[in-house]
């Protein structure tokens, strides 16, 4: 399975991984991410392998041009004829092959690794005249449940629970626990994830703060804020009005295992469209999805990245809502949810 994609998108591939274990358990199944979500992957037990595959391409980590760009296509073919990921890919001599994301670089890569079995995916970026199978694209479908669309092609026809999966340890959920530093029921544990991809995606750091200011003025709340070191200074605790005893800026200072367990150990999330979306999905916690300026439409947003215990807001073009969601409307639905 070929998933060189972002963090998220590694992460709601997991239930296609679990359906593939218990449809075909004798079957060695290998992944193939970049270094930067090998993490995520960790102590699954449904993988034989994770092998490196940093590939330059439908991501936001090594991919440096648009995605449909000649140059990209150029950097792909590279990557696939001399890099050291594609070879080894090539040796471990594979019958089957998925491409989950569906790429014209994808296909190459299976081909070049001389699988031949393939499956992609028809009508979203290319590749699938390369497959022998394909799942269609789809709009308005669950992204996990389009990667498990893959099993019926290739003859299994159990059921999956389409929730993504991280297989923390006890010392992991341990240790988070303590982070916290106070205990439940006296006090709600809400975790913010200011940070996203880029900045037309993200709902924005001077809202943030604001939802930030109205959360803490209720005093049973305690706040944990996760990212990377990029997202540290994005709520402003100047602004917080003597209420910085209550929030801990964990950004830059967790690994993404960490920031995982955190999420397991919480309340209540409330992020931009990213990793801790995911996260909450995969622990079954209550969140709250703030979109940016560049989505047209929460309900589509919904029906393709989320899940029944979250809400997502934004905007609804469509019905004639063409602003994204204020402070004041954010904190009132955290407080209704």
């Amino acid at each position: 399975m070929i998933r060189n994609n972002d963090l998220g998108d590694v992460l709601v591939s997991t239930p296609l991984i679990h359906g593939l274990r218990h449809a075909f358990p004798d079957s060695y199944i290998s992944i193939g991410a970049g270094d930067w979500a090998k993490s995520i992957l960790e102590n699954n037990p449904d993988l034989n392998c994770i092998s490196p595959c940093n590939a330059p391409w439908h991501n936001k980590q090594n991919c440096q041009f648009p995605a449909n760009s000649p140059l990209t296509f150029l950097e792909g073919l590279l990557f696939i004829i001399f890099s050291q990921d594609a070879r080894d890919i090539s040796k471990q001599r594979h019958t089957h092959g998925i491409d989950v994301l569906g790429s014209r670089q994808g296909s190459w890569l299976l081909r070049r690794a001389g699988i031949p079995h393939r499956y992609g995916v028809r009508g979203y970026a290319g590749g699938d005249k390369w497959c022998e199978k394909n799942v269609n694209f789809r709009e308005d479908r669950n992204v996990t449940c389009a990667a498990l669309a893959f099993l019926p092609l290739l003859g299994a026809s159990i059921q999956v629970d389409p929730r993504p999966r991280i297989y923390l340890t006890e010392r992991e959920l341990g240790e988070a626990d303590l982070r916290w530093e106070v205990k439940k029921p006296d006090f709600m544990r809400v975790i913010l994830a200011p940070g996203g991809g880029f900045p037309q995606k993200c709902w924005g750091d001077r809202r943030f703060t604001e939802l930030t200011n109205l959360i803490l003025s209720q005093r049973n709340y305690h706040i944990g804020v996760i990212g990377s070191d990029e997202d540290k200074y994005r709520i402003s605790l100047k602004e917080l009005c003597g209420k910085s005893g209550r929030i801990r800026n964990f950004c830059g200072n967790l690994s993404i295992r960490q920031s995982a367990a955190l999420v397991a150990q919480s309340d209540f999330v409330i992020t931009n469209s990213s990793l801790a979306m995911h996260l909450a999905g995969a622990f079954q916690i209550p969140s709250l999805t703030l979109l940016g300026e560049c989505y047209d439409s929460a309900i589509l947003h919904h029906k393709q990245w989320g899940y029944k215990e979250g809400l997502v807001k934004g905007k609804e073009t469509s019905s004639g809502t063409h602003r994204v969601i204020t402070p004041k409307e954010a904190f009132k639905a955290f407080t209704i949810h």
